[in-house]
């Protein structure tokens, strides 16, 4: 875990081309720095690379910086091919650009601590205290149990340590006044948030997302059958790898299986479990990616197979009173990931029987479902209730100056687009907003005002400098 943030130090120059853009995207050493470099349709951005994130057992994606801003580069190197190609997320990006913002919610399980001025973002590798919690007390008077050894904690709690970060499932919805920062060790993960994942009647899954070990190995018959004793660390020693890796899982598996059973049962000497009952099978979310099967299979050519519609269900229901509110969250999210009209539709159903003027999260959807229905004026009002609730979130700025712009309020969508620039000035959205606000009101002489502010910031930027 402690390797899963670095910077980029052996991984080869190369290039590939983007076919959905056109572009050209060339990795480079410059003087020992890595470069990031997208040719596009006569323009050009070439970026340093300051971050890369991952261990690179599968692969590394990568981070440039501007003004203390953090981005993701659209390219990613792919260890298992020993190839560069698009970043998760840009494969089907028709403008490429180093324009994807990198949030708390991307940072926390790659990252130990963030610290960020003005000018830098500075990122610390995780750490002890990701799962044994705060350290100040082992400190002070280090003896047992000044510290927590997630070994010894109920099963939902030392579940939850690992969960963490290795149950990403279809979305995460956090809890009111939560933050992805919250949790400590030796708590039960949904009094923090809420991960949803697909679930079918059959109970099987439809395709394996490269991060959702624990919901993987939630479908072992292993696991199911141990009475709770088959955990990660069962096979995972997070302090190191062993070096007979094949033994020692080997050893795990005869401690439950009898050896001379498993050896009645198997064609010559099965002495690599993991080859055949977790076999490596492509992952259904990243591209270029292969992962680990933890369902454990009996039988090794069975990929996942339901035979029923999935639906999203809790992993572990909410505390009381956030069933309903987390469920409308979790159909909102994964319906604007899908652009699903029905997924909205549902969200929608769900959300429309909360108050929402407490809660900016249901606030703001609620609003951005209404503005997507053509009811731009019940949208101002909700997303009115997000920038009084949180005036900070540059995201429910941008979005209220849309709904204004929307009911021909020009004047209140200038100023709330103005407000999210001085939130976030990094965020390309808002001018380009602001740019088709004043061509859509025939204030020719302004369009091209929000364009040079952003550029004089980015002037790399490929999107903003494309012919409009």
């Amino acid at each position: 875990m402690g390797r899963s943030l670095g910077t980029p130090a052996n991984e080869p120059a190369g290039e590939f081309v983007h076919q959905p853009s056109g572009s050209t995207v060339r990795i480079l050493w410059k003087n020992g720095v890595m470069h990031h470099r997208v040719e596009e349709r006569g323009l050009s951005a070439d970026y340093p690379i300051v971050y890369s994130i991952g261990k690179g057992k599968v692969g590394k994606s990568y981070l440039m910086e501007l003004g203390g801003h953090l981005f993701q580069s659209p390219a990613a190197y792919y260890s298992t091919h020993s190839e560069w190609n698009a970043a998760p997320g840009y494969e089907s990006e028709h403008v490429l650009d180093f324009s994807r913002a990198i949030t708390s919610d991307c940072l926390f399980c790659h990252t130990g601590s963030v610290k960020q001025t003005a000018a830098k973002t500075e990122l610390a590798p995780i750490s002890c205290d990701r799962c044994h919690g705060p350290l100040e007390t082992h400190l002070q008077r280090p003896i047992p149990g000044s510290i927590v050894n997630p070994a010894k904690l109920s099963v939902r709690e030392r579940d939850s340590v690992c969960e963490q970060c290795h149950l990403e499932g279809a979305t995460t919805v956090l809890n009111p006044d939560r933050g992805w920062w919250d949790f400590r060790p030796g708590q039960a993960l949904e009094q923090f948030e809420t991960n949803y994942v697909y679930r079918t009647t059959d109970d099987q899954r439809r395709s394996l997302p490269a991060v959702s070990q624990a919901e993987q190995l939630a479908l072992s018959a292993c696991l199911r059958g141990s009475g709770g004793k088959l955990w990660c660390g069962t096979c995972h020693d997070p302090h190191g790898t062993p070096v007979n890796r094949k033994q020692q899982i080997k050893q795990i598996c005869e401690s439950c299986h009898v050896a001379a059973q498993i050896a009645s049962n198997h064609v010559g000497s099965p002495d690599n479990c993991v080859e055949c009952h977790m076999p490596s099978r492509q992952a259904g979310d990243v591209s270029h990616a292969a992962v680990t099967d933890h369902r454990i299979t009996k039988y090794p050519e069975a990929p996942p197979n339901p035979k029923t519609d999935k639906f999203l269900a809790a992993w572990h229901d909410p505390p009381a009173g956030l069933a309903e509110r987390n469920l409308g969250l979790a159909l909102f999210y994964t319906a604007r990931q899908q652009h699903s009209r029905e997924g909205f539709q549902q969200a929608f159903r769900v959300l429309s029987r909360l108050p929402g003027d407490n809660d900016p999260p249901v606030a703001a959807a609620k609003g951005y479902m209404l503005l997507g229905s053509g009811e731009a004026q019940r949208a101002v009002e909700y997303f009115k209730v997000a920038v009084r609730k949180t005036p900070n979130d540059a995201e429910y700025w941008l979005d209220l100056g849309v709904a204004e712009g929307a009911v021909n309020d020009s004047s209140q969508a200038i100023a709330a687009l103005q407000r999210s620039i001085e939130e976030n000035p990094y965020d390309y959205r808002p001018y380009k907003a602001l740019a088709d606000l004043y061509k859509r009101t025939d204030q020719i002489d302004k369009v091209q005002l929000p364009v040079d502010r952003f550029l004089k910031l980015v002037p790399e930027s490929i999107g903003m400098r494309l012919p409009r």
